[in-house]
């Protein structure tokens, strides 16, 4: 039951702002149902495996079934803490319709939960197609400069991808036996043949390709995070992008372990390239939400590579990593707005010197790009460590191409530092202010995150043994764990 209170808690709330005229009071009732949801979660994480089924509600022989396990819990807790943070960095901004506003970032929590918590791979893709919506209306109504081709481009890439999901889905469920079935327990133990499994592969990571997203299937992806309002840049960033690692790790590696082996290779190829592209690119920007672009970009990038290494401490690895980039983006997005509004831009060129009218500013993104950089202490480090631990277990050129990740990210992120707060400070910035309070608040718990798990990193070593187990379990009815597939 708790588990359908998590789902329904922020989706109802959304529905109730529809109807508040207060722009004070929406923030204040979004702002709540978000950490009503948090602590509720941190409840249910305590108890993992746990499930729940309306026996009414069935759609192709499905009930409707909400269930958490060691991958959900991560996914989750990553989500519901986050959305608390990402809601309280627009209260001190005046924002045009708060209440169809605060609405659709609800509604996109309650549909990433649902994604997150789905039992079955029907009620998984509604939930992922729903999560769509919403997140098309902040960009359209809220986005900046050329936001409808921009919004029309993400919309486009993304629902191509996700009626390729939908052919394998329905694919999957004609194979299954006697009245059919959508759950994953279903297709975990549908035994494909080698050859549907190489084909069928690409059927259904494209969908999460585009998502995450990966060269070459990106370009939607600097141009809408460059256009996007800053509570919808951090949900595309620190949670929709995990969406599509999510997708891998509950659809490729269970169903189609062999079409992974045989494509393995490619996919790391592909990945680490799009890594080194990407960080080249982002040396090159000027503007500063681009940059962040693509070393998101960058970072995902070697995740994928390292997920599809498909070994113990590069599945360890990932998970950590999804949980530290996505609170180290978020944070950063933060930062680069509070940037934006004190220096009227975010071209770098503009900039020079803030650290002498803002040095606590400075301080604090000075901070979080070191953490960016997955220096030593912080949970990057920690991450990166281990998938590249595991990308050498492959092969040492996988692990030397990758470890530029952490070069690169390194040269591009203090070169940006020093051009936007180092130097003399531009005239255009003599009357800039500090960060305030509220700053803080949302600063400071993240920056917490982002070190306390790097130099304690036990609590998310341990949070992270269940999913690789559990994935463990899941392939082993298959045939073995994914690595004895490999051999």
């Amino acid at each position: 039951m708790i588990l359908l209170l998590i789902l329904l808690l922020p989706f109802l709330t959304g529905i109730i702002l529809l109807f508040l005229k207060k722009e004070n009071m929406i923030k204040t009732v979004a702002l709540c149902s978000a950490l009503i949801t948090l602590v509720l979660t941190l409840f249910a994480s305590s108890e993992p495996n746990t499930n729940f089924s309306i026996n009414e509600l069935n759609f192709l022989g499905d009930q409707f079934s909400l269930g958490l396990d060691g991958i959900s819990v991560i996914m989750l807790l990553l989500t519901n803490t986050l959305f608390p943070f990402i809601l309280l960095s627009g209260f001190k901004q005046k924002q045009s319709q708060p209440s169809f506003l605060y609405a659709m970032l609800l509604l996109v929590q309650s549909f990433l939960i649902g994604v997150f918590l789905a039992r079955s791979a029907f009620l998984f893709y509604i939930f992922w197609e729903l999560a769509l919506i919403p997140v098309y209306f902040i960009l359209l109504l809220w986005g900046g400069e050329g936001k409808r081709s921009i919004t029309l481009k993400f919309f486009i890439y993304t629902l191509a991808g996700s009626l390729l999901l939908l052919f394998g889905i329905i694919y999957l469920y004609q194979l299954t036996p006697g009245l059919h079935s959508t759950t994953f327990d279903a297709f975990n133990h549908l035994h494909l043949s080698y050859d549907d499994q190489v084909w069928l592969f690409w059927i259904l990571f494209l969908a999460f390709a585009i998502k995450m997203p990966i060269f070459p299937f990106h370009t939607w992806q600097p141009a809408t995070y460059t256009m996007a309002p800053p509570q919808g840049v951090m949900i595309l960033a620190g949670i929709m992008t995990k969406m599509g690692i999510y997708g891998v790790l509950r659809f490729i590696f269970p169903i189609v372990p062999l079409g992974a082996a045989y494509w393995q290779n490619f996919v790391i190829t592909i990945s680490l390239i799009g890594m080194v592209y990407a960080s080249i690119i982002a040396f090159r920007q000027n503007n500063l939400k681009r940059l962040i672009a693509f070393s998101s970009l960058a970072h995902i990038s070697l995740m994928c590579a390292a997920m599809f290494a498909m070994n113990y401490y590069a599945m360890q690895g990932v998970l950590v990593q999804v949980v530290g980039h996505g609170v180290t983006i978020v944070v950063m997005f933060y930062l680069i707005t509070l940037i934006e509004e004190r220096s009227g831009s975010l071209e770098q060129s503009f900039m020079g010197g803030m650290k002498l009218k803002a040095p606590q500013l400075a301080l604090m993104f000075l901070i979080v790009s070191l953490g960016s950089i997955a220096l030593p202490l912080t949970t990057g480090f920690i991450g990166e460590f281990l998938m590249l631990n595991g990308l050498f277990s492959n092969s040492i050129w996988y692990a030397a191409v990758g470890g530029l990740a952490m070069i690169l990210s390194a040269i591009y992120m203090l070169y940006a530092y020093q051009r936007a707060m180092l130097g003399e400070l531009d005239a255009r910035l003599l009357k800039i202010d500090d960060i305030k309070t509220i700053d803080y608040i949302i600063i400071i718990p993240l920056i917490v995150l982002i070190f306390g798990f790097g130099i304690f990193p036990e609590p998310i070593i341990d949070m992270v043994e269940v999913p690789i187990k559990n994935l463990q379990d899941i392939v082993t009815p298959i045939g073995g764990t994914i690595s004895s597939i490999i051999k």
